[in-house]
């Protein structure tokens, strides 16, 4: 039996709620986790799932709701991805996404800049797609739908990490990282292979945008892909 798909919104939220409807009206979520420093922001925010966008969705999501308490303090971040964790375990548990396939989707807009570094960073650390949401003020022309806008560089998270498992990829990545810009014929001969060797090692970097070449014809490592490394604890060889 195939299994079903189950949209869940991480959305962090401060006293303006209105950073939830473009990801309401996108993504139309069976789940919305909210993070906010008081429950008074999340009734206010629920209020709003339940009546004013209530337009947005089939039937109304389920709402789990983590408090983040003074979320302008020096260990905010850290909380905050701790908070995002224990929801992610939440969502995890919940009975709609038993036997299903999870869509997740992280809000980097709402609350304070510290939440909105913390949700970028959790984000990261799962590797789940991000979104911001515009403003409508700024933007008229657009649907509600359209003010939120996914970040692409988080939606390349996975394809990364999977291509730097490969090891030929990964060596190949190493000396880009050390060396770059390089060209074609450096990595064949940094990995003492052939073009056929080269070119498959580094096919799923380019897919990945881990690397991409610069105006004059040499390999580069994209932002993307110098985070990765990072996270992976690089070391220039």
């Amino acid at each position: 039996m195939d299994s079903h798909i189950v949209d869940i919104v991480m959305q962090p939220v401060g006293r303006t709620p209105g950073v939830l409807e473009p990801p309401l009206a996108k993504y139309k979520p069976q789940i919305v986790v909210l993070f906010t420093s008081l429950q008074e922001y999340a009734d206010t925010t629920i209020k709003n799932i339940e009546h004013t966008w209530r337009k947005h969705t089939t039937r109304l999501p389920s709402v789990i709701v983590k408090i983040v308490e003074t979320p302008w303090t020096s260990d905010t971040v850290d909380r905050y991805m701790t908070a995002f964790d224990e929801a992610v375990e939440e969502v995890g548990r919940h009975p709609l996404t038993q036997n299903s396939t999870l869509n997740w989707h992280v809000g980097t807009a709402g609350g304070t800049n510290l939440m909105a570094i913390g949700s970028a960073l959790s984000a990261f650390t799962h590797k789940f797609p991000v979104y911001g949401s515009l403003d409508q003020a700024y933007n008229p022309m657009l649907s509600t739908a359209e003010l939120a806008i996914e970040i692409n560089l988080f939606s390349n998270l996975g394809p990364g990490y999977k291509a730097l498992t490969k090891p030929r990829s990964m060596r190949i990545m190493r000396y880009i990282c050390s060396n770059g810009p390089v060209g074609t014929p450096d990595i064949i001969k940094y990995i003492e292979g052939t073009k056929q060797n080269e070119s498959a090692g580094r096919k799923p970097l380019v897919d990945a945008c881990l690397i991409v070449k610069n105006n004059s014809g040499l390999w580069m490592a994209t932002n993307l892909g110098r985070s990765l490394m990072a996270m992976m604890a690089f070391e220039e060889e």
